[in-house]
């Protein structure tokens, strides 16, 4: 699933190539990809994007937004006349064969001469219409986005002390903090020096602050070379090449690797059904 950074990158893109563009068609080719009118789309031009954590909002100038949730395997793929951008979640045969794929569930085509193909293999993905209350109300269950003002080391602290969860579990909850995946989790937590085991409510106001300061670095880091592309290079930036923030992982995907800092072997365990990486002789559980 693509993560803050990877949305965020998505977004600086689709800015660039189809602000003020209009939409002259909406193709939905699975009806359970799409929720709502797409009368409310069609005609329309983009007047702005935005982001919160992982959910990617479209603004349409009748007032509308559409939301674009890519899920597990959900990707946007922009095409102009021959030219392919993929951007999101590419599969295999997307990538390599002419679009619309098997794996495509939506097209959106532009006055322009572009064409936004919604591809998705495994159907968890969405895009949405909402009047501007109703998308609050959608949203208003999600915690700060990480990159807005409201994201402060105050605003996680407190977050922090409202579960004794292990404090990598309620980093990756949206209800508390938008935005935050299990790579980031996992490196702010080396960088801060903190056991992802430690009972959120027993993070200190000065650990907290390591926190609130190592997520907001190493998301920037990520946004500035395209975010992180794994091992089965699902996740390409929108010119079609790679992610590069998975050769400054810390701990992520490093289990068996010397840490960076004191060369003992990185340590794997499972919390919250996710993965967890870290270093037992940076990171000591205390107490």
């Amino acid at each position: 699933m693509p993560e803050l950074p990877e949305v965020e990158v998505v977004k600086i893109y689709l800015e660039d190539k189809l602000l003020h563009q209009q939409i002259a068609s909406l193709d939905i080719l699975n009806p359970k990809s799409f929720i709502g009118d797409q009368s409310l789309v069609v005609g329309q031009s983009i007047t702005s994007f935005s982001r919160v954590g992982k959910q990617l909002s479209i603004y349409l100038k009748n007032g509308y937004i559409v939301l674009v949730h890519l899920k597990m395997t959900g990707q946007l793929v922009l095409v102009n006349n021959s030219a392919r951008t993929v951007m999101g979640h590419p599969t295999k045969d997307s990538l390599s064969s002419s679009l619309p794929s098997k794996s495509t569930r939506i097209i959106l085509k532009f006055k322009n001469n572009f064409t936004l193909y919604f591809n998705d293999q495994r159907k968890f993905g969405w895009i949405q219409t909402f009047d501007p209350k109703s998308l609050a109300t959608f949203q208003s269950s999600l915690g700060h986005d990480i990159f807005s003002e409201n994201f402060t080391a105050d605003y996680l602290f407190h977050q922090l002390h409202r579960s004794s969860q292990a404090v990598k579990v309620v980093l990756l909850d949206q209800h508390y903090f938008a935005g935050i995946g299990n790579i980031y989790a996992n490196d702010s937590l080396f960088l801060s020096r903190i056991h992802p085991t430690t009972p959120a409510n027993k993070i200190t106001k000065e650990q907290s602050t390591k926190i609130h300061q190592h997520l907001i670095d190493i998301m920037r880091q990520s946004v500035s070379v395209g975010g992180s592309t794994m091992k089965d290079n699902k996740y390409v930036r929108p010119d079609g090449t790679f992610g590069s923030n998975q050769f400054f992982f810390r701990v992520y995907q490093r289990l068996g690797e010397p840490c960076l800092i004191c060369k003992d072997p990185i340590k794997k365990i499972t919390l919250g059904g996710r993965g967890t990486f870290y270093c037992p002789s940076c990171q000591k559980l205390i107490g």
